[in-house]
């Protein structure tokens, strides 16, 4: 087989169900039987389609015979399908929190510094300066307060590190990037196994930070350097 299909569902809001394959699997070409990945959550379909450059249009009659359901799909080559590298953000990402909108929430700010990250994700003020801003609205803080977060407040992403022990075992480099900070990534960086973190680093004096981020400020271009 040429091609893989895989499906993905949305966890506890859509199960993958054996009819969602059996969907799926009417509209591919010299298909094989499915191979579930993961019980009601994942499964791929082998198949080999007769023409290679239509698939965005497999990919449509899918997603239509799935009668607009939260599931997943890819489909790519089976040759190279193990990947060297993962490259991962780590706030709503590996991890289920925005760091800095819970360590504004101790200091009395998250409403204010979450309307700024908002704006930030959707594109609406470049990352540097609305990372600027939020971080000066936290000067005089207590170095503490971020232990205190991330203890009470930081979770895990569920499969995060499962994704990452998984592409370790298959031998990829895994790197974490944040436009966050270091005080964050390289803690997660440790529970999820990355084997590299990069991030942000908040400057502190006497206790307490100083409401300045060490420059440059590391945003998306970062992650691309790395």
């Amino acid at each position: 087989m040429t091609h893989i299909l895989t499906l993905i569902g949305a966890g506890h809001r859509t199960r993958l169900s054996p009819d969602h394959v059996a969907a799926a699997r009417a509209l591919l070409e010299h298909s094989t039987e499915p191979v579930w990945l993961s019980p009601d959550e994942a499964a791929e379909i082998p198949f080999r389609p007769s023409d290679p450059t239509a698939l965005a249009g497999v990919e449509s009659a899918i997603r239509a015979a799935l009668s607009g359901s939260p599931i997943d799909i890819a489909i790519l080559p089976a040759s190279g399908r193990r990947k060297k590298l993962l490259v991962a953000d780590m706030d709503s990402t590996i991890i289920q929190q925005e760091c800095i909108d819970e360590i504004a929430d101790f200091a009395g700010l998250k409403p204010r510094i979450a309307a700024i990250t908002e704006r930030a994700m959707r594109g609406e003020i470049e990352f540097a300066p609305a990372l600027r801003e939020r971080v000066r609205l936290l000067g005089g803080l207590e170095e503490g307060v971020l232990q205190r977060v991330y203890d009470e407040r930081v979770t895990m992403m569920p499969g995060a590190r499962t994704l990452v022990m998984t592409m370790r075992r298959n031998g990829a480099r895994t790197v974490l990037v944040s436009g966050g900070f270091t005080f964050f990534t390289s803690r997660v960086a440790g529970r999820a196994g990355f084997q590299m973190n990069q991030a942000n680093i908040l400057e502190v004096a006497e206790g307490r930070l100083t409401g300045k981020a060490r420059e440059p400020i590391l945003g998306r271009e970062a992650k691309l350097n790395a």
